[in-house]
């Protein structure tokens, strides 16, 4: 998956909502990714490639700033989000075939306060402790506000 913050005096992060007829998480707010197909080099062209099939973002407008460590969803899967820069200038487009809406969150709104509670997940005995955040009518949840608060601590280290 690809984690993008937008550049500029307001920078947000991007999320995305999946549409409704989806038979995996429909409805359900997520970042732009999906699956390694063969014929994709490494796990950055996979991430690239259905940022592009997803939201109409070419590779050549996204400036890579690292990797957040490899972690596994609920159901197993495992998921390297990578972190990066666009341009919000850009035009975006949901897929219909994949998408509702694309939306863009502020850190600025973070930091002010949009958890609204604290879900707890079970996972090879321990407890997981994830944040849930709602922003205008968006309710950001499980493994996507995981990766959420986990670069959200980042930020503030690297502020402090």
């Amino acid at each position: 998956m690809l984690v993008l913050i937008s550049r500029g005096d307001n920078p947000s992060i991007l999320f995305t909502k999946r549409a409704a007829h989806l038979r995996h998480h429909p409805g359900e707010v997520c970042f732009p990714g999906g699956m390694w197909e063969p014929g994709d080099d490494n796990l950055l062209v996979t991430a690239q490639r259905e940022v592009h099939e997803e939201i109409g973002l070419p590779a050549g407008h996204i400036q890579l700033l690292g990797a957040l460590p490899q972690s596994h969803t609920r159901a197993g899967t495992a998921v390297t989000p990578f972190v990066a820069h666009f341009d919000a200038s850009i035009n975006l487009q949901p897929s219909p075939d994949e998408l509702e809406s694309i939306f863009m969150v502020p850190l600025a709104a973070f930091q002010a306060g949009l958890q609204v509670r604290e879900d707890h997940f079970e996972r090879h005995g321990h407890i997981l402790r994830v944040p849930v955040y709602h922003y205008q009518g968006y309710e950001i949840w499980g493994f996507t506000a995981a990766v959420t608060a986990q670069l959200l601590r980042l930020v503030d280290r690297a502020l402090r």
